[in-house]
């Protein structure tokens, strides 16, 4: 069910009890709103546009206190929000040759993009962003790749090798940004893009999807004061706006389009009969292989 909230004037004085069972309201009914887990910045600027919260950073630090009482309470679930930048470095390794064989079997994943001249990438600026935009692309079998600010040149010219040896398998590298739309979230993918092509020799299509000022219009984004201590906010005109302000379907839509444009009609069904097919030969074989050892 589709709620919506009427803006308020924002009380500046400590909250009320009041106050805070109504933004407890607010979030909880938003958090429902939701097809899948966001991140806080998201849910932060989601309140923000329901009225019930100041637009400040001293209000997103009273947001993620009273998210940390409800979730401890057992108010808001823990399971709400995604969080990419938290990882486990290692592997623990198999317990018999026979649980490797079970793993590889059940993680088996076709890639349908072997046969197509097309490679294609989602590039973000930040980790907050990139478990929703991972939830589009997946289904797909293409990565994401989060920069955190600006991409280092290692990391660049990573990812300028793998294009090099996809471009001399005859594909064309396709790479969609999503970024903040502020005086150094603008200058992030043109660096990285003059970089792969200055210091690595690389061309490759490269499109910013998000933020733009056109959808900050078309979605009434709620923006923030530039920074003026940024170096580049002498070129930049406007206010700013975090990729994190872009509704989660808005955002799951337009990694869609940006990869089932290389596809032709039914890949993904196709995908996934093959992969069937696929992991089912190999489940024979795991059989016969268990019968013989």
């Amino acid at each position: 069910m589709s709620l919506t909230y009427q803006s308020r004037s924002i009380k500046r004085h400590r909250r009320t009890h009041d106050d805070l069972a109504q933004l407890y309201i607010v979030v909880r009914d938003l958090l429902e709103q939701q097809s899948g887990r966001i991140s806080i910045r998201h849910l932060f600027y989601l309140t923000v546009s329901a009225g019930a919260i100041e637009k400040t950073e001293r209000g997103y630090a009273n947001l993620k206190h009273q998210l940390t009482r409800w979730r401890r309470s057992g108010a808001i679930d823990w399971g709400a929000f995604s969080d990419s930048s938290r990882w486990y470095y290692g592997d623990q390794g198999y317990a018999s040759p026979r649980a490797f064989l079970e793993e590889t079997i059940r993680t088996y994943r076709y890639n349908i993009w072997e046969f197509s001249d097309a490679h294609v990438e989602i590039w973000c600026e930040k980790d907050a962003i990139a478990s929703i935009l991972l939830e589009a692309a997946d289904p797909w079998r293409v990565q994401v790749f989060p920069f955190r600010g600006f991409a280092s040149l290692t990391s660049l010219y990573n990812a300028g090798e793998t294009f090099r040896e996809r471009i001399a398998a005859g594909k064309l590298v396709h790479v969609y940004y999503f970024g903040d739309h502020d005086p150094s979230g603008v200058a992030i993918d043109p660096a990285a893009c003059a970089s792969l092509r200055n210091d690595f020799d690389v061309e490759i299509a490269f499109e910013r999807v998000a933020v733009t000022a056109e959808q900050i219009r078309a979605y009434q984004l709620p923006t923030r004061p530039t920074k003026r201590t940024d170096s580049r906010a002498g070129t930049f005109a406007g206010e700013s706006v975090e990729i994190d302000a872009m509704p989660r379907d808005v955002l799951i839509d337009l990694v869609e389009q940006c990869i089932t444009h290389h596809l032709p009609s039914g890949a993904l069904e196709r995908l996934k009969a093959t992969e069937r097919e696929q992991r089912d030969t190999l489940q024979r074989f795991f059989k016969s292989w268990t019968r013989r050892n």
